[in-house]
């Protein structure tokens, strides 16, 4: 119940936004959906496939061969890799976090004393 009450919240909240951006009125339910979708995602899969018991430590087949999609989750396991991945494409959830507590709450950003350089002049370890 807990998973399907999140999975509404997150639909009713991305409708809003949706209409806030048609009136030319965008706020940070974007950014907030982005992330609350990749750790519910994660959360629904972990849960489906500790549904599945042992079962779930097997995998369909070990045979190396090309899939037909790039994103096909068409097994429960696929499905559970695949969710690891909306937490790290399109901006990790954590630089997700940053950016709504700097920008969004208003918390100071970290300590960079690099900020003022260009990227080539950055000392890297």
């Amino acid at each position: 119940m807990k998973l399907w009450i999140d999975a509404e919240v997150n639909r009713l909240t991305n409708i809003r936004a949706s209409q806030n951006r048609q009136q030319g009125t965008p706020g940070p339910e974007g950014s907030t959906g982005k992330l609350a979708f990749a750790e519910l995602n994660k959360k629904i899969y972990e849960f489906t496939m500790n549904l599945m018991g042992p079962e779930g430590m097997l995998y369909g087949s070990y045979e190396m061969k090309r899939p037909e999609t790039a994103m096909g989750a068409d097994t429960i396991h696929k499905a559970f890799l695949r969710s690891r991945a909306n937490s790290i494409e399109g901006g990790t959830s954590e630089i997700m976090r940053n950016i709504l507590g700097e920008r969004v709450l208003g918390l100071p950003g970290d300590v960079r004393t690099d900020k003022e350089l260009p990227w080539s002049e950055v000392p890297r370890s």
